[in-house]
């Protein structure tokens, strides 16, 4: 084999390992990009249990560990309602104000209140609105808060700024009596209690909603 051979066989070597690279490189964004939920933490969201009645009790559940947050007291008709453990109490109140001029639902979290969720003067859109109570790290404030996608579908991201926190979406449930209900996907190292807490905060203003059709805008 003489010089010139042996470069276009090196050329050829090199660019065989670079179209290979190519190849696999693509492949591994494109799963990423198909599955970007991959390894993420998965919880169910059962929006029966929101209807008030004593068969189901359990609102959300983790797909990983078996946790569980339950309706305590109060339903998405009959205020306040109390969400939590029945060991240890509630950690999310859902308040409806009797007195106020706008439909508005008023969401506290560990005790503290968070986050109001209001109807806004423009066709009925309703915002987040923050509460002017200092919250601790972990819970994001309102003005933080993004979504996008489509609420009344249940399938929209939660994102703080520009990194997504959360994402809803809907999977074809193995058990008919989890008719209605939709999942949750967090990635590892958040808090999780703030974002269950905030789609089930839209959950209950979503199944009060006149107009189902309308979209959330966020205000601090």
């Amino acid at each position: 084999m003489d010089s010139n051979d042996f470069l276009l066989l090196s050329l050829a070597v090199t660019g065989l390992a670079l179209l290979i690279s190519l190849f696999v490189g693509t492949s591994d964004r494109a799963v990423i990009e198909e599955n970007p939920i991959s390894g993420w933490k998965k919880f169910t969201i059962r929006p029966a249990a929101l209807a008030g009645g004593d068969n189901q009790r359990t609102l959300v559940s983790s797909q990983e560990s078996g946790g569980e947050l339950e309706v305590l007291s109060g339903n998405s008709g009959s205020f306040p309602i109390k969400i939590g453990h029945r060991k240890h109490g509630a950690l999310l109140v859902i308040e409806k104000p009797l007195l106020s001029l706008k439909s508005s639902l008023k969401m506290s979290l560990l005790g503290q209140p968070w986050i109001q969720i209001r109807t806004g003067r423009k066709k009925g859109i309703p915002r987040l609105v923050g509460t002017g109570t200092r919250t601790a790290d972990e819970v994001p404030e309102a003005g933080s808060l993004r979504l996008n996608g489509d609420l009344p579908a249940r399938e929209y991201e939660i994102r703080v700024r520009e990194k997504v926190v959360a994402t809803v979406f809907r999977e074809q449930a193995d058990d008919s009596a989890d008719e209605g209900s939709y999942r949750v996907a967090l990635p590892e190292g958040i808090p999780e209690l703030p974002f269950l807490a905030l789609v089930i905060g839209l959950e209950v203003e979503l199944a009060a909603c006149a107009r189902p059709t309308r979209t959330l805008s966020l205000e601090s």
